[in-house]
C-alpha cells in the first residue's frame, strides 16, 4: 500500500489497541460475567482468557502488503479470545471464509483481508451479548449500566475505525452478518454510527457491502441464491452487497 495509506492504517491500529486496553478495564467483572455465561450455556470446551480481544493479526500487516478488503465480523468467539490466538475469524467460520476467498477470488484470506469486528467484547456466540447483559442485570450495582456503556462505546468506535480504515485504504468494506443491524438488533448502535460516519461521503459509502455470515455456509448459500454465474464475481459481489446495504441500512 502507499506510504500515506500505511501511515493512516498504522495510526488506526494503535488507536484500536489502546482502546481495547481501556475497554478491558471498563468493566472489572467482565471476565466473571462471561464465565458465568459460558457455564450457563454449557460451554465446557474452553475458558475465558481475554474478555476484550485485540486482533493481533493486524500487527502482521506491512507497507508492502496490498489488502483487497476490510472485513467486519461480529465479535470474538471462543477461539478468537484464546491467548494462543487473539486473532479474529480463526474458528469454523474463518475456515469457511478462508476456503471461499482462496477458491473464488484467488486471495489469501489471512494476508489480503484486514479483519475487524463490530465490538471486541467476547461471547461464544453473538447472541450471547444479550444474555451477558441479563447476567449483568442480576449482579446489580450498576454492572449492567457499565456493560451497556462498554458495548455501546465499543460499537461506536469500531464503526468509526471501519469508516476511517475504508477511506484510508480505498478497498471495499465487507460487513459480514447483518441480522443484528436492524432497529432491535444487538448492533443497532454500530449501524447508526456507521450511517453518521458515511453521511458526508456518498461516493465512499458505495463501497460498503453487506453479506450474510460465513458460519453454517450462510454466505455460500446467499451467493448461490443471488449470484449470476455468467457475470464477473467482483461485479456480483458489489451488486449483492449494495442491495443488502440499501435494504438493511436504508442507504
Amino acid at each position: 500500500m502507499k506510504a500515506k495509506a500505511y501511515s493512516a492504517f498504522s495510526e488506526l491500529r494503535e488507536d484500536f489497541r489502546a482502546r481495547v486496553g481501556a475497554w478491558q478495564k471498563a468493566v472489572p467483572d467482565l471476565a466473571s460475567l462471561q464465565d458465568e455465561l459460558r457455564q450457563e450455556l454449557g460451554n465446557d470446551d474452553y475458558r475465558i482468557e481475554n474478555p476484550v480481544v485485540y486482533n493481533e493479526a493486524l500487527d502482521d500487516i506491512r507497507e508492502a502488503d496490498e489488502p483487497a478488503f476490510v472485513l467486519v465480523a461480529d465479535n470474538p468467539g471462543k477461539n478468537e479470545q484464546l491467548s494462543k490466538n487473539r486473532r479474529y475469524l480463526v474458528g469454523q467460520s474463518g475456515k469457511l471464509a478462508e476456503g471461499w476467498f482462496r477458491r473464488e477470488l484467488g486471495l489469501d484470506f489471512r494476508r489480503d483481508v484486514i479483519i475487524i469486528n463490530k465490538t471486541p467484547v467476547h461471547t461464544s456466540r453473538t447472541a450471547g451479548l444479550g444474555k451477558l447483559l441479563a447476567i449483568a442485570e442480576r449482579h446489580g450495582g450498576g454492572t449492567r449500566r457499565d456493560l451497556e456503556a462498554l458495548l455501546g462505546e465499543s460499537q461506536v468506535e469500531m464503526a468509526r475505525i471501519a469508516r476511517r480504515m475504508h477511506g484510508a485504504l480505498g478497498v471495499p468494506l465487507w460487513i459480514s452478518g447483518y441480522g443484528e443491524l436492524g432497529p432491535r438488533g444487538l448492533f443497532r448502535t454500530y449501524a447508526e454510527e456507521l450511517a453518521k460516519s458515511y453521511a458526508d461521503a456518498p461516493a465512499l459509502r458505495e463501497g460498503v457491502l453487506l453479506f450474510r455470515h460465513f458460519s453454517m455456509n450462510q454466505f455460500a448459500i446467499e451467493m448461490k441464491e443471488k449470484r449470476d454465474p455468467g457475470l464477473p464475481l467482483r461485479d456480483e459481489l458489489a451488486r449483492i452487497g449494495k442491495g443488502n446495504r440499501q435494504r438493511i441500512l436504508g442507504w
